[in-house]
């Protein structure tokens, strides 16, 4: 059964975030979590898409993306090595999708963010950067290859963390970046 759920991992997320790198386990801890207001409002980038984040506790934020269709996470602004990150997590399945949804497994994904006064860029952790590491054998972290050849990061959250930062300064770790602006309703 375990094997089962793994091979149906965020099927959610990768839908709704492209080029992910979905984890079974967080990539931060309650001492990496870093709130910062700034990040609040609505953004949009050039292409149209656009995203929000309000606050929803003390220490994470609700992220609302919307690209064809909205996609709603639990996001989590961390610090890693010095670097700014976003620990994205799918809020509930729909329950529209019926006994479909029981089939899906909701996980992590890490993506890198710099945030200033007017604009955000958030780069998400690339898929295919990882899939050829593994074919190097240089992907010194548990996961498992899905039939699809996608992979799915299995290692603990500590462990997690370690390889982002040892790779931090690695320009192929993340996709190229979407850069957002305050939304005019904002201002």
């Amino acid at each position: 059964m375990r094997n089962i759920l793994k091979t149906l991992v965020v099927f959610v997320a990768a839908l709704a975030l492209t080029n992910c790198a979905p984890s079974l386990h967080p990539f931060f801890t309650e001492k990496d979590i870093v709130f910062n207001d700034a990040l609040l409002g609505e953004w949009i980038n050039e292409s149209g898409e656009k995203c929000k984040f309000t606050k929803s506790d003390d220490n994470y934020y609700e992220f609302l993306f919307v690209d064809e269709a909205p996609a709603r996470f639990k996001a989590r602004l961390i610090e890693l090595g010095g670097a700014m990150y976003l620990d994205l997590y799918p809020e509930d399945l729909d329950r529209s999708l019926g006994s479909y949804s029981a089939n899906l497994v909701r996980a992590h994904t890490l993506a890198r963010v710099s945030i200033t006064k007017d604009s955000i860029s958030i780069a998400m952790m690339d898929g295919d950067w990882l899939n050829k590491l593994r074919d190097r054998n240089q992907l010194d972290l548990a996961h498992e290859r899905l039939a699809g050849g996608e992979i799915v990061l299995t290692a603990p959250t500590r462990e997690l963390q370690a390889f982002v930062v040892k790779h931090a300064d690695d320009k192929k770790m993340f996709v190229d970046p979407d850069v957002f602006r305050h939304h005019a309703a904002d201002k």
